[in-house]
């Protein structure tokens, strides 16, 4: 198992140029003792954590309000970080800086 020159597929499949199915693949990791269920919330919990609701939504074609949900269970701090930047005011320039706009 394993990608090489020859075979593109990181978990190749029984059928010549195809993927191990994602039943497979479970099946396999059950064997070695490996709780993919648990790993796979996990990591999605880490994702919601991380991302833009709005981002996550497309990314896994997830509705919307689903993604938003998500993202609050997980304590995604971003939207409300979001918020709190664009109500903040502007500093105060100094005469010596150069305007860059």
């Amino acid at each position: 198992m394993g990608r090489t020159a020859a075979n593109r597929w990181l978990f190749p499949g029984a059928a010549p140029g195809q993927p191990l199915s994602a039943q497979q693949l479970g099946a396999r990791l059950r064997r070695l003792g490996v709780p993919a269920r648990v790993s796979h919330n996990t990591t999605l919990m880490d994702l919601t954590g991380q991302l833009p609701a709005a981002v996550l939504s497309q990314l896994l074609g997830l509705h919307l309000q689903t993604a938003t949900n998500w993202t609050q269970e997980a304590g995604n701090t971003r939207p409300r970080y979001a918020a709190a930047i664009t109500t903040r005011t502007a500093p105060a320039r100094h005469s010596s800086s150069p305007d860059l706009r």
